[in-house]
């Protein structure tokens, strides 16, 4: 019986998600519109609302953004997301908006550096399942990953050179080259700037 290959809730959780992100592959990208339409959809909840963010207004992916530790998470003037993934660790300047909600999440709470950011979304598949509920629930035809598409989509609309890209989403695969000028310092600032303009403006 073909139910008995789900062993639990997270499995389940997981085969939609990957069955969601081959029909999404095929979209075209989230529009603004939608996409605010569907931060609105959870703004109820503090931590999915701060994870989805994440995905739209730093381009994170979800495993990135439930892998944050408080001490990856640096306020300021100059707020920046230490991101540490299976590819590279990259430090990256974020729109204000989700600096906002990063704030507004830590206020008043005495987290130690080592707690997770996103508190009680550590689950792998947590974020899909709950996004795709929220969404659901809202009538929204939007799915967790479109989120980090929509941001790196208007990024790249905006002429952000491709270098950029890949250093800012974590786009490249591959260990970084010598021969390859660095990014110009302020790079991140111009597309957080960007992100900021199209999805929070």
């Amino acid at each position: 019986m073909r139910s008995a290959q789900f062993d639990s809730r997270e499995e389940a959780a997981r085969w939609a998600a990957v069955k969601v992100a081959a029909r999404r592959a095929r979209r075209p990208p989230l529009s603004a519109t939608d996409a605010r339409a569907a931060l609105a959809a959870v703004s109820d909840d503090v931590e999915l609302h701060a994870a989805a963010t994440l995905m739209l207004l730093a381009g994170l992916r979800p495993g990135e953004a439930q892998r944050l530790r408080v001490l990856d998470w640096t306020p300021g003037a100059e707020p920046r997301l230490t991101i540490r993934s299976d590819r590279r660790e990259r430090t990256i300047r974020i729109a204000p908006s989700a600096a906002s909600t990063l704030d507004t999440l830590l206020e008043g709470e005495n987290a130690e550096l080592g707690e997770p950011l996103l508190l009680g979304l550590e689950g792998r598949w947590f974020v899909h399942r709950l996004f795709r509920d929220a969404m659901e629930q809202a009538g929204l035809d939007v799915d967790v990953l479109d989120l980090r598409r929509a941001a790196m989509a208007a990024a790249l609309e905006d002429g952000t050179p491709m270098r950029h890209m890949e250093n800012y989403f974590g786009m490249s695969k591959t260990e970084p080259r010598k021969d390859l000028a660095p990014v110009p310092d302020g790079y991140d600032a111009g597309i957080a700037a960007v992100l900021e303009a199209e999805f929070a403006s």
